[in-house]
């Protein structure tokens, strides 16, 4: 139900309401219910898109255009004061200028991009026409007009005015495209002058480099604070505007926006020695082609997935993985890469989890987190046990657990995952309601609580295979792992991280037993001890993050 609306109001609603404002113009007498819907329509676009809406809901506003001209042809009323009713010569004038300015709108946000590039946290010197013509600029004044003709429908002022304004924005829109093709052809990788200038003049050592679809904040976040605390200038570079307000707010450091190849090339200013990646996107290319600097892939998270082992990773200088596994699994898989570009960092990130002295005491009831992972891209990379979830938290109830459940960010793209992420929360509420128990989901493990946070909260752990599992091991702490692949007694070699936890079979036949190790007798404490120096790294507690640190530094100095 929930994705269901979700569908609704971002597709069908926006687009429903200007297709009803025209049907409403043809269909019914009294002219209102359209200037409403049209009204309704506009606020949508600007609470979607706030100031950044240029190029953006092209169809519904057009739509809006069209059905105030038809309200302007149509003689059976003429606003709210006396004027001759029929479609006159400015509003014809006004409106077409108007579609024209709209429609044209993708091609301003190209010219005005190429102009200026979007950025945070650098104070960056711009001329007086460089303050205004940019494409927030633009889209307010498109959206003023829109609004003025709205007006003008509504209560039958002289349209002459808007029809000047429309000409008026129609030859400057003309004017800034010309001239950035100008500046093009003059000039075709200066960049952003401004933005250059001030990047040079801030002297990164290194540049990170993030591009990802939406909803992949996480994939960066967690790793500025580790960037800041190189205690070196850098860069941030962006592919998508999309980012810049959440990243710019976590970190003090210049955050960039350079949708294009030249953009990238432009702000990677001298200085810069070494680029940090958190990903494997395929725009990562545009940047690693610089052979000058050194390449280095980071990832966000260690795991036994087909991601940590990805053959594309041999195209980056050096790899950093968390411990001696992270380099056996790609040599384990076929993926010949060179020893020496390794380096053995540890997972800075995991330096949060707390690591109990001794085992739970057993009078204090148990807390159990379960951490499903994605349903990924392809069947091969589908670990997710959203379809056995019920089963494990319900059974974990029945044992007098209160649970904890961290989804992945990606979780909820796939419908039939998020409907199976709802029954469990459902299900957990109505626990809660009847026991009291604290159970916690939804917002407050996506967004008030860290997967370190919930971690620390619990005593035991049921997850896939996934990045989750090595970051619980820093605890040490009990912990299952599902067997979605159906490989039983192949799950230790195909994922060897398995041989420290008790594994969950595909349908969860086994729950009983596994509940039964997690919660009493815990077999395996000596195992996750030694796995745990393998897949995490041989560093001393309080000097775990600094491995992570001064490889960084060894990049670029």
């Amino acid at each position: 139900m929930r994705q269901l609306l979700t569908k609704l109001v971002g597709t069908a609603l926006p687009y429903g309401l200007p297709v009803a404002s025209v049907a409403a113009f043809l269909l019914v007498p009294n002219p209102w219910p359209g200037f409403l819907l049209a009204a309704a329509t506009l606020l949508w676009g600007f609470w979607r898109w706030r100031l950044d809406g240029l190029g953006e809901f092209l169809l519904g506003r057009v739509l809006v255009v069209a059905a105030l001209l038809i309200g302007f042809a149509d003689g059976s009323y003429s606003g709210l004061t006396d004027r001759p009713v029929g479609i006159g010569v400015a509003e014809a004038i006004s409106g077409t200028l108007l579609l024209a300015l709209i429609a044209f709108e993708p091609r301003l946000v190209v010219a005005l991009s190429t102009r200026r590039l979007a950025t945070e946290n650098l104070p960056v010197r711009r001329g007086p026409g460089e303050k205004w013509i940019n494409p927030r600029s633009a889209y307010l004044l498109t959206s003023a007009l829109t609004i003025g003709f709205w007006l003008t429908a509504v209560t039958g002022v002289d349209p002459w005015i808007l029809t000047g304004a429309c000409a008026v924005a129609t030859v400057g829109f003309a004017g800034a495209t010309v001239g950035a093709w100008y500046l093009r052809r003059r000039r075709p990788h200066a960049g952003d002058v401004g933005v250059v200038a001030a990047v040079r003049q801030h002297r990164p050592r290194f540049a990170v480099h993030f591009a990802a679809p939406p909803g992949s904040e996480y994939q960066l976040l967690m790793w500025l604070p580790y960037f800041d605390r190189i205690g070196d200038p850098y860069v941030v570079i962006l592919r998508d505007r999309a980012f810049l307000p959440t990243m710019a707010a976590v970190t003090a450091a210049p955050v960039v926006v350079a949708p294009g190849i030249a953009d990238v090339e432009s702000v990677m200013v001298d200085g810069i020695r070494a680029v940090f990646y958190v990903n494997n996107s395929m725009q990562n290319t545009q940047c690693v082609r610089f052979a000058e600097y050194t390449h280095v892939q980071l990832m966000h998270g260690d795991s036994d997935k087909p991601a940590s082992y990805n053959p594309i990773s041999a195209m980056y200088d050096r790899i950093f993985v968390a411990g001696q596994a992270g380099i056996d699994r790609y040599h384990r898989h076929g993926i010949d890469i060179p020893t020496e570009k390794f380096r053995i960092v540890g997972h800075p990130q995991a330096a949060r989890v707390l690591v109990p002295g001794g085992a739970r005491p057993a009078d204090r009831p148990p807390v159990l987190l379960y951490a499903p992972t994605w349903t990924g891209l392809s069947s091969d990379a589908n670990f997710c046990s959203l379809p056995i979830a019920e089963r494990i938290c319900r059974t974990a109830l029945e044992r007098g657990a209160t649970v904890i459940v961290r989804p992945h960010p990606y979780t909820r793209r796939n419908p039939a995952a998020a409907r199976q992420l709802d029954a469990v929360e459902q299900l957990l509420a109505a626990d809660a309601a009847q026991s009291g128990r604290d159970h916690k989901y939804g917002k407050v493990t996506s967004e008030q609580m860290s997967l370190i946070d919930c971690i620390n909260a619990a005593d035991v752990m049921v997850c896939d295979v996934s990045g989750a599992a090595s970051d619980w091991l820093y605890s040490e702490k009990p912990f299952a792992i599902t067997d979605m692949t159906g490989v039983g007694a192949g799950l230790v070699d195909e994922f060897p991280l398995a041989q420290a936890a008790y594994p969950v079979d595909r349908d969860a036949g086994n729950l009983s037993r596994v509940y039964d190790l997690l919660l009493d007798s815990d077999p395996l404490a000596q195992a996750r001890h030694k796995m745990k120096q393998y897949y995490m790294g041989e560093f001393a507690p309080g000097e775990y993050e600094e491995g992570f640190l001064e490889a960084a530094r060894d990049c670029y100095r």
